[in-house]
């Protein structure tokens, strides 16, 4: 593909003359050496690397260095990240970045997802910025105004209210239990959402987890987990966190409870094989979405309103979903955001929602009323 190509031609690039603070002498070494800051946390490395790596490939397109971008050129790029044009040369199957078929888009960028990565590139271009290696961060200009734009255009909320968690249930404890497969295809959609839901976490948190990461001191259940930034937390297990535990243990042949010994034993498993595999990121997410979707097109038919917002949902979903709840219940701001994880109490306080239905019956109950 011709994208490779670029890749390699980015070579003769030179760097700008200066004081450089790196070893860098192109765009690609550059990046490559900004990159490097985040090698111990491979999820963000894969996320900010995808990010850079489209926009280098842009700006080779466009015969475009990184010291050549403008304010308008940034403008330009956020409009192709919403529609990558053209489509053949750009946007392909989500498969192995080693074919030669790899193409860097499966389609256009959400406008979150086009936030996100404005934010990426103004820190790599800040810290290509205090390297020396760029002059200036043409980002700075447009930080605001994209955020501004962003928001917006946002139609819906990333968490699911009562009722539409509700529906989510629901339809889990009407799937089919008939078969072997359907058994365990049952017991483990109904485990991933409940941990997701009741503990917060993060896909990749529970990807990597295993069951011995459960423990017990002072007669209180933990969940131990490492976060982003590989930073470790541990998290409260509720009542019906540590019974659906229970539960997806009896579907594998487990005792009621685990143990420190347990670290051969994936907190969710594959399902093939060796039944105590971890399962992978990527099918995590994928049975979110498809449950979720089937979810969709079987409340549409009733709630329209609802299957519309379920539809949407991902496995991030959830965890706004379990901050919303949390704060919902009354838990105090502070133990949600040391459940969360969230290194800003600002960041927590994003999730104290206050439902439309709710909000509607606690004005029209106190406020003017004759």
């Amino acid at each position: 593909m011709q994208q490779l190509v670029i890749k390699d031609i980015v070579n003769q690039i030179d760097a700008p003359r200066g004081g450089i603070g790196i070893r860098a002498t192109n765009d690609i070494e550059a990046i490559k050496t900004w990159l490097m800051e985040f090698e111990s946390s491979p999820n963000t490395f894969t996320s900010y690397r995808q990010c850079a790596e489209r926009f280098i490939m842009w700006g080779l397109e466009h015969k475009l260095t990184l010291a050549q971008i403008k304010r308008e050129d940034i403008q330009d790029y956020q409009n192709f990240l919403s529609n990558p044009s053209p489509s053949e040369f750009w946007c392909g199957p989500a498969i192995s970045r080693k074919s030669s078929n790899w193409k860097p888009f499966v389609r256009g960028l959400s406008p979150s997802s086009i936030k996100l990565n404005l934010q990426i590139l103004t820190t790599m271009y800040e810290y290509l910025l205090q390297s020396g290696y760029l002059n200036n961060n043409p980002f700075r200009l447009v930080k605001r105004k994209s955020a501004r734009l962003v928001t917006k255009n946002k139609s819906i909320e990333r968490y699911l209210t009562h009722k539409e968690w509700g529906y989510v249930l629901e339809y889990i404890e009407k799937l089919p239990r008939e078969s072997a497969i359907q058994k365990t295809t049952y017991n483990r959609t109904k485990w991933i959402f409940n941990l997701l839901y009741l503990s917060g976490c993060r896909r990749s948190e529970i990807a990597n987890a295993k069951m011995s990461d459960f423990m017990n001191k002072h007669s209180q259940w933990w969940l131990r987990v490492i976060g982003k930034g590989d930073k470790y937390g541990e998290i409260p297990v509720p009542n019906a966190l540590l019974t659906a535990l229970i539960d997806y243990r009896h579907s594998l042949n487990l005792p009621d409870f685990p143990v420190s010994t347990e670290t051969n034993i994936a907190l969710v498993n594959n399902t093939k094989g060796n039944k105590y595999a971890p399962i992978s990121d990527s099918m995590l997410y994928k049975i979110i979405k498809n449950t979720c979707h089937a979810i969709a097109a079987q409340v549409t038919l009733i709630d329209p309103s609802a299957a519309y917002v379920i539809d949407k949902v991902s496995t991030h979903w959830l965890r706004h979903t379990s901050a919303t709840h949390q704060v919902d219940a009354g838990i105090d701001i502070r133990v949600v955001k040391e459940n969360l994880r969230h290194s800003l109490i600002e960041t927590t306080m994003r999730y104290q929602h206050t439902e439309e239905d709710a909000r509607y019956q606690e004005t029209t109950k106190k406020f003017g009323v004759k």
